[in-house]
């Protein structure tokens, strides 16, 4: 009975060595003090490849992939007391990347259960934050770039099919944030200046959205909770709200357009293929929109 015990043992050694030589991990360091890591240790991890390269001082990444098959993971750091981390778990042909130049950024990207997805950040300056998490998904895209200070993006994308989102952020002390749900959505957040927000919130099926903010402490929000809409906001300037609300049975369309400071619009949609475009230039101008 031991010679088959011991048998038996054997072969799974063999059998977990050849699932183990089926993945690559390359690590590049120059610098002093940096620290990078990565794990293929996991049963099922299989023909995945990890790639670190530290150029710089006291910088900090991890990569793990766990029951994670056909997948890849770049991660590069340039600077110093930049920090990142990247998890792939339970899935295939998905890919994450982090690119970090400057100081003490952080980024962090998450791809669990997801399947032929991409996942990017790339940071240019000072304490900028980002992350991505793709949960439960197929065949999305999240990138998100960042060049300023103080920056905060965040993707997430939660039993999402076929959805794409982009964050790029200048400027500094900025907060940018998606969350996608559904099928075929699309929204693009675009920030200069500083102190600007802006949310975009996405759920049930082929939406799209695209905010712009330009100027100092403005405010966006759109959130679509229906079929085939369409918004768009717009600010230049300084101070300015805007809120566009859409739901029902769809097919929406609404603008918002600020020039100038503390101007503020809502726009509501319900029912079905409602149209609302609401410009403001000049000072303190309210407007409300309800379809």
């Amino acid at each position: 009975m031991k010679p088959i015990i011991a048998l038996a043992v054997s072969l799974m050694a063999i059998s977990s060595q050849a699932i183990a030589e089926q993945n690559s991990s390359t690590i590049y360091q120059s610098g002093t003090g940096n620290v990078g890591a990565s794990d293929q240790t996991t049963y099922g991890t299989y023909a995945s490849h990890i790639y670190q390269s530290q150029d710089g001082d006291i910088n900090h990444t991890f990569a793990l992939q766990s029951s994670e098959s056909h997948s890849q993971i770049y991660q590069v750091q340039q600077g110093v007391m930049n920090d990142g981390y990247s998890k792939q778990s339970g899935g295939q042909y998905n890919q994450g990347s982090i690119y970090q130049s400057g100081s003490a950024n952080r980024a962090d990207t998450f791809q669990l259960q997801a399947q032929y997805s991409e996942a990017s950040i790339r940071q240019q300056g000072l304490s900028n934050k980002a992350a991505v998490y793709q949960i439960g998904g197929y065949g999305n895209i999240a990138i998100i770039q960042q060049y300023g200070s103080v920056l905060n993006a965040h993707i997430g994308q939660y039993a999402s099919t076929d959805s794409e989102a982009y964050i790029r952020q200048g400027g500094n002390y900025n907060d940018a944030r998606i969350l996608q749900s559904g099928f075929g959505q699309m929204a693009d957040i675009s920030q200069d200046g500083d102190g600007n927000t802006a949310l975009i919130e996405q759920a049930d099926s082929h939406n799209e959205t695209w905010i712009y903010q330009d100027g100092y402490t403005n405010q966006a929000y759109i959130s679509q909770h229906s079929w085939q809409n369409y918004a768009a906001i717009n600010q230049h300037g300084d101070l300015n709200r805007a809120d566009i609300l859409q739901y029902g049975a769809g097919g929406h369309s609404a603008i918002v357009n600020q020039f100038g400071a503390m101007n503020s619009a809502v726009v509501t949609q319900s029912g079905i293929s409602q149209t609302a475009i609401v410009t403001q230039s000049g000072i303190g101008n309210q407007a409300a929109v309800s379809q």
